[in-house]
């Protein structure tokens, strides 16, 4: 029988008691995070939440000893780089909490562009030197100004979804570009004896809302078609009611007190199109009148026609 190290037992129970702390468990990924980051990112935490970066191995033992049967879930997530992390708060308010850690990074070549990656037209620090080659190799113009490389114009360095090459990440981190966006990403939780998958976790308020709003609308519309009767239809089925039968009586002519008025609009809105109407003919007619001057004018004879008859009359 193989005995565990020492560190290895202490480790496990630490875990667990960590995990039986606080109100919520959650696992975390922390792939991509470089040390310096996680530092960072534990002291945006602060004293709000622990963070705690441990052996998959370790953290199954540590789950299956803690409290209750739902907590075991947490297995179904330990994947990758993980880590433990607890809290005294909501599950939305640890989503939240998670998402305030993220942070701009550099490239280090090989990760995909989560969006367009643009260099931008610049002085850059750098001398005339080796840096133009480098420069020019990875397809930016560049020239020299003022004794510095000055990159001439604004180029899409990296397309979005593309991979970052190696020598792209050495320019992009040269130039104090970070093109990534990284932090914790939250795989599962439990809290109060239930277990929050990823994509139940991470709904928001705004996201909430938005789904119960949509939801009311399609079940209004399913009840006004089928003619369901609840109270949040009826003022919907009233104004419907009123223009359909506004509409009847435009069409058959039944005027009474209620309705006059909609016979009026509509009088005055015949009359304009009519009047528009016979303008436009009275404006025809106009021009046919005015062609016609026109021709009895050129049909006029002129002082010369009329000299040149009485010539040939007295010779």
């Amino acid at each position: 029988m193989t005995i565990p190290a020492p560190w290895k037992v202490e480790e496990v129970k630490f875990l667990e008691e960590m995990i039986n702390s606080g109100e919520i468990s959650a696992v975390v990924g922390i792939k991509g995070i470089r040390n310096r980051q996680l530092q960072q990112i534990r002291r945006t935490l602060g004293e709000k939440a622990k963070l705690r970066v441990a052996r998959i191995t370790l953290l199954e033992k540590a789950i299956d000893g803690s409290k209750g049967e739902e907590i075991k879930r947490l297995k179904e997530v330990l994947n990758g780089q993980v880590a433990i992390l607890t809290a005294n708060m909501s599950p939305m308010r640890l989503y939240e909490t998670i998402k305030a850690t993220e942070q701009d990074s550099p490239a280090r070549g090989g990760e995909v562009a989560p969006q367009e990656v643009i260099v931008e037209a610049k002085e850059t620090s750098f001398p005339p030197g080796p840096m133009v080659s480098e420069f020019q190799k990875v397809g930016l113009q560049t020239a020299i100004e003022k004794g510095k490389i000055v990159i001439k114009k604004d180029t899409v360095f990296v397309k979005q979804g593309e991979i970052i090459s190696k020598e792209k990440a050495k320019i992009l981190e040269k130039l104090e570009i970070h093109p990534l966006r990284v932090g914790l990403e939250l795989l599962g939780a439990y809290s109060d004896g239930l277990f929050y998958p990823r994509e139940v976790i991470s709904e928001t308020l705004a996201d909430i809302s938005a789904k119960f709003a949509t939801a009311f609308s399609q079940a209004k519309a399913i009840a006004m078609d089928s003619m369901f009767l609840v109270p949040e239809i009826v003022p919907g089925l009233l104004v419907k009611a009123r223009l359909g039968a506004e509409n009847l009586a435009l069409e058959t002519g039944l005027v009474d007190e209620s309705n006059i008025q909609l016979f009026i609009l509509k009088a005055i809105k015949d009359a304009a199109a009519l009047s528009a109407s016979t303008g436009e003919e009275a404006e025809s007619g106009e021009e046919v009148g005015k062609k016609e001057e026109e021709t009895k004018e050129e049909q006029k004879p002129s002082d010369e026609d009329v000299s040149a008859g009485l010539g040939a009359l007295f010779g």
